[in-house]
């Protein structure tokens, strides 16, 4: 994850069940192998908050090239009703920061020698302390697992 953008969230503003609150993420997707990873749009990213799902999105199609690193947008509307039930959002907000997961799992396919096809899975873990003021990312730290 390169960057986040939060709209609809800043520490100084009310925040109600009607605040509509997006996440948009600029995401690197890094492709070592030597045959393309063809992906599609079924991928979804979750995002949590204090343990609690707060929102999903489903990432665009793509092709990660061979040993080329893909960049994209992945887009997300969080749940409000969700992120007020968790009883340190008010601190975290006069804080600045917020300490988030992520999920993502990112099904789709490579083609090897032009003749066979392989199913693929790529899941990753992310936690990640976001400042809502700057919308900058800190302390981020990532586990991946790819399944053949």
């Amino acid at each position: 994850m390169n960057s986040v953008r939060i709209s609809g969230l800043d520490s100084t503003s009310g925040l109600t069940a009607l605040t509509n609150i997006t996440v948009t993420a600029d995401v690197s997707m890094k492709n070592p192998n030597v045959v393309a990873f063809k992906f599609s749009n079924v991928t979804t990213t979750t995002v949590y908050y204090g343990g609690v799902a707060v929102g999903e999105g489903r990432n665009p199609p793509g092709v990660a090239a061979a040993q080329r690193t893909l960049r994209l947008n992945v887009t997300v509307e969080l749940a409000v009703g969700k992120l007020l039930g968790v009883p340190s959002l008010g601190r975290d907000l006069t804080s600045g920061e917020l300490n988030v997961s992520t999920y993502t799992r990112v099904g789709g396919r490579v083609k090897i020698l032009g003749l066979f096809k392989k199913h693929v899975v790529v899941k990753m873990n992310c936690t990640m302390s976001v400042n809502v003021t700057s919308q900058e990312i800190g302390d981020q730290s990532c586990w991946q697992k790819v399944s053949i």
